[in-house]
């Protein structure tokens, strides 16, 4: 298995301080979206030999998806395209990842013509509100354009978990079968938080052994948005999700755990003051991702 992480800018970290902390934790992979693009140089050289993901932005956030045909953000979209084709191997770009449509503007369509036109290995997530039957709908249609540039189905456990936690792991075994990457963080039955593992009501560890059962070996990506009292959460959150599939290396990174926190947590509280200092107010969030659109 491979362990990453949602990284954007942190308010009050730059960058090159926060990447290796987290190079740190031996993690193996990071996902990047919009909000990442002004510091890409900053993030290219700290990431070293690591893999990522980019995530298309979403209506929600940004206003948009890959798909809109908004002539307000057309030659945006334009722009992201060429960013990502010319950036892949610099970026080490293992995935693409997209969602079905959410921009009321956008089509199954329009998505999948501009997936064509970018030259890496795209994921589709599932999204929130959405049926199993729309989104199998939507990721074949897709799968019969892009053939095999289509890696695989994102699963988003949190949207399923949020959508009906009832039936969350009655998945179609026509989708099943495509589960490359999963976007996994705790929520509850009525809200996706993004929070460590264990600060919300998900049941993990039956989902757990749904992926053991399925035999899954991809990449679990914590989507997860921290803030600087949740870094023994964000950290016990890793090893949770490590040590059902690996006991060995749950066994070594907590033994690294136990000597990297005084270091991550000296940088953390160091910036965390400097920002009170600036005038910012003390809510812990004050250090989390800088969550503004880009």
């Amino acid at each position: 298995m491979k362990l990453g992480m949602t990284l954007e800018p942190f308010r009050g970290m730059s960058v090159k301080q926060v990447v290796p902390l987290l190079r740190l934790l031996e993690l193996d992979h990071f996902e990047i979206n919009m909000t990442m693009v002004p510091k890409i140089d900053e993030f290219v050289k700290s990431i070293h030999k690591k893999t990522t993901t980019f995530h298309l932005p979403i209506y929600s956030r940004f206003f948009y998806d890959i798909g809109s045909q908004n002539p307000n953000y057309q030659e945006r979209i334009e722009q992201l395209i060429d960013f990502l084709n010319c950036n892949k191997e610099r970026l080490n770009l293992k995935y693409v990842l997209t969602h079905p449509p959410e921009d009321p503007s956008s089509t199954n369509l329009s998505i999948i013509e501009r997936l064509e036109q970018i030259n890496v290995p795209i994921l589709i997530e599932n999204i929130l509100g959405q049926s199993d039957e729309n989104f199998i709908e939507f990721y074949f249609q897709a799968k019969d354009r892009l053939g095999g540039k289509l890696a695989g189905h994102a699963l988003d456990i949190s949207h399923r978990y949020v959508n009906d936690w009832q039936t969350w792991l009655d998945i179609p075994e026509e989708i099943q079968k495509e589960i490359e990457y999963v976007h996994i963080s705790d929520c509850t039955k009525y809200a996706d938080l993004h929070l460590p593992l264990g600060l919300g009501e998900l049941p993990y560890n039956e989902f757990f052994s749904y992926l053991k059962n399925i035999r899954f070996r991809g990449i679990f990506l914590q989507e997860v948005i921290p803030t600087v009292d949740q870094l023994s959460s964000l950290l016990d959150s890793f090893l949770v999700n490590v040590k059902p599939f690996s006991l060995n290396r749950y066994r070594k990174l907590k033994i690294l755990y136990g000597l990297t926190k005084p270091i991550i947590n000296l940088a953390v509280n160091t910036s965390f003051k400097e920002l009170r200092k600036s005038g910012h107010g003390l809510h812990a969030q004050d250090l989390a991702f800088d969550l503004v659109s880009y």
